[in-house]
């Protein structure tokens, strides 16, 4: 079944990596810096993100796990060499190819060209979008750690942009939910507390209908599983009235 901007509606909790799949196929195929989307700072039962201020230090080392600061420099702070054309027909075939499950061919056309990507956008929002697509298909595949260098790089070009060039919230909401569930597959669960918190933060402000209460209650259950591993067991009560308030509003709807 297919929902507005292609999103698929999970049909059941246990059914996780399609629906993250689908829930970025959808993204990716929004425009560009339309919104001017900056990061919540309403917080919600589930707790705020960081409202845009520099991630505490363990934040920071927990990236260094999988970021290097020349892979920092040449995808996030570098400027972007106009001279170089920015690989559309790969960035398109590479959805296609993700689209169809075919995550093997996907990840070595995106890859292919990923060099030319980072030349001609480096710092821009459509690196960052090329960077998310290279992160679902190797997520689809449960290369976790490399998945998440692509999303952590993503959320430092999407972070930069002025306000009114950034992305979506949907895009935001994906980012960092990627982030939360690879953590957290990793088992680096106070690492995924963190993105999943600012991951239900953004569904929590975004314009209606932008986020799915589908998406947002996915990641609600993400986050309780989270703090039971964590043994947070009052946080896990709040959270659990957090998600029951959002099917009780659905129900009312």
């Amino acid at each position: 079944m297919r929902l507005r901007n292609d999103q698929a509606r999970p049909t059941s909790l246990s059914q996780k990596i399609v629906p993250l799949v689908c829930l970025i196929t959808a993204t990716l195929s929004l425009p560009l810096g339309l919104t001017g989307c900056s990061e919540p700072s309403t917080s919600t039962t589930s707790g705020s993100g960081n409202d845009g201020k520099k991630e505490p230090l363990s934040a920071q080392k927990s990236e260094d796990m999988f970021v290097t600061p020349e892979e920092e420099k040449r995808f996030v702070t570098d400027a972007p060499d106009p001279k170089v054309p920015f690989p559309e027909a790969e960035f398109v075939k590479g959805k296609e190819l993700r689209d169809e499950l075919r995550t093997v061919e996907a990840e070595k056309v995106l890859k292919s060209k990923l060099d030319e990507a980072v030349k001609s956008a480096a710092g821009q929002t459509k690196l960052g979008q090329y960077c998310v697509r290279l992160n679902n298909v190797l997520h689809m595949q449960g290369k976790e750690k490399e998945a998440l260098k692509y999303a952590i790089l993503a959320g430092h070009i999407f972070y930069k942009q002025p306000i009114e060039k950034r992305p979506l919230p949907l895009l935001f909401f994906n980012m960092h939910l990627h982030q939360g569930v690879g953590y957290k597959r990793m088992h680096l669960y106070a690492e995924a507390e963190k993105q999943l918190r600012k991951a239900i933060n953004f569904a929590s402000s975004a314009p209606a209908g932008q986020v799915d209460w589908s998406w947002h209650k996915l990641c609600l259950v993400e986050l309780i599983d989270t703090l039971e591993h964590e043994r947070k067991t009052s946080e896990v009560k709040l959270v659990k009235g957090e998600l029951k308030a959002l099917e009780d509003s659905h129900k009312a709807h």
